[in-house]
């Protein structure tokens, strides 16, 4: 019979590197292997708070990271982070090479929520010009120029009595929330403005568009004044991006950019990644589970194989996939895996139970990814959360992976994991 009580993991590994692990001291097996690492931001306006992570540690054989908001990975030198909301997040890498182990760590800024949902705009990330129309406010027009995919304003760096409207007409939703986001840099302005509009009427060329703005910098309010980075409604002192419609429509989104017996600064205001999306509140409905032999009762679906250190037991008794690696401090690992068939854009949502008796120093991951895995090689890529969603840009196949294992630990009495699923999501 199943094992009555389960607990649904959230997918986060359970490495524990506790005593079991050596000190950071040379226990004369070899120099300590020092952590050290870089954070790169690489989000665009399709793939928000993303971040690129990288190690310099040579010579380690494991790589843990823990980025700081409950999610822990571990694997690889190189790797992705992911934060759905703003805040500051302590993001540590442990190394453990013959010698020892060590840990660093960094802090990262998430200055925006990562809102998911359609991007209305076009030419978001500033490569495309045509995508936007300027026009005279009145004023001098301030000066424009796109260059290495941003879009730079700026009016030098004497006194100066400009200003300009950035817009492009948008078919918008009744009823719907639109978070609008922009990266936006500058050295520091005196005497100048930054405000995001939404209007309903299209701007005319020599006036002066009037709204509430829904984000910005204004000098006189008390934000844009010293040097900023960062997005556009994190800085904003005028508004925090959201904003909605009462009905379907056509509405312009406007940037309007100027200075007042001012300017904006000696780098000007650089904009990129400007994006206005539509939250998607309805709650997607699961469908069709496209795994075989979910329920573990038959063996001959999944595919056994060694993924770098001695095999972890794998057991298919009672209705559930079992683990096994013995009572005693072990070094094991392996991964099951079946090929299925994915169609392009479709969201796919994992769904597990997964029963841990007390394993220490051990993990239990999900992947999903175009790789083939390969006999002897780890498996790192594609890796996926009990209860997160993942697609897939072509149709094609795709391999379901679990990893099982345990570096100077061991699974207790044994890991279980049943009812695993890939269901469409619709």
């Amino acid at each position: 019979m199943k094992i009555i009580r389960s607990i649904l993991y959230s997918g986060v590994l359970v490495m524990l590197l506790t005593s079991c692990f050596p000190e950071d001291e040379d226990l004369s097996l070899g120099e300590i292997v020092e952590a050290a690492f870089t954070i790169t931001d690489i989000s665009t306006s399709e793939m928000r708070n993303t971040y690129l992570l990288e190690s310099s540690s040579e010579g380690a054989f494991i790589y843990k990271w823990d980025l700081g908001n409950g999610t822990v990975i571990t694997g690889s030198k190189t790797d992705t982070a992911f934060f759905e909301s703003k805040g500051v997040y302590t993001v540590s890498l442990t190394v453990v090479s013959a010698g020892g182990q060590s840990t660093t760590e960094q802090q990262v800024t998430v200055e925006a929520d990562a809102s998911t949902g359609v991007n209305v705009l076009l030419g978001s990330e500033m490569d495309d010009e045509s995508a936007w129309t300027f026009t005279s406010t009145g004023s001098t027009m301030t000066s424009y120029t796109f260059s290495d995919g941003k879009l730079i304003l700026s009016n030098g760096t004497e006194v100066a009595q400009t200003n300009i409207a950035v817009w492009q007409e948008v078919e918008l939703t009744g009823g719907t929330d639109y978070q609008f986001s922009a990266s936006a840099s500058g050295s520091g302005m005196t005497n100048s403005w930054v405000e995001v509009l939404l209007l309903d009427e299209e701007p005319q060329e020599g006036v002066d568009p009037s709204a509430t703005p829904i984000a910005g910098l204004n000098t006189w309010t008390g934000c844009g004044g010293d040097a900023f980075d960062g997005k556009l409604p994190a800085i904003s002192c005028i508004g925090d991006g959201k904003v909605s419609v009462a009905e379907d429509g056509t509405y312009y989104l406007l940037i309007k950019v100027g200075s007042w017996d001012g300017n904006l600064g000696t780098t000007g205001l650089i904009l990129d990644d400007v994006v206005l999306v539509g939250l998607d509140t309805t709650p997607l409905v699961e469908g069709d589970n496209i795994l075989v032999g979910s329920n573990m009762e038959d063996e001959n679906v999944w595919t056994v194989t060694n993924v770098g250190l001695t095999l972890t037991t794998v057991e298919f008794v009672d209705g559930v996939m079992k683990f096994t690696n013995g009572s005693e401090p072990a070094q094991t690992n392996v991964g099951v895996w079946q090929a299925v068939d994915v169609e392009a854009g479709q969201k796919y949502r994992l769904k597990a139970t997964v029963v841990d008796p007390g394993a220490t120093g051990s993990w239990i991951e999900f992947y999903v990814h175009t790789t083939e895995p390969s006999d002897g090689t780890d498996y790192t890529q594609g890796r996926i959360e009990i209860g997160g969603d993942t697609s897939f840009e072509e149709a094609g196949t795709v391999y379901f992976l679990i990893k099982v294992g345990s570096w100077d630990g061991n699974l207790g009495s044994g890991v279980t994991i049943d009812d695993t699923q890939l269901v469409e999501l619709n």
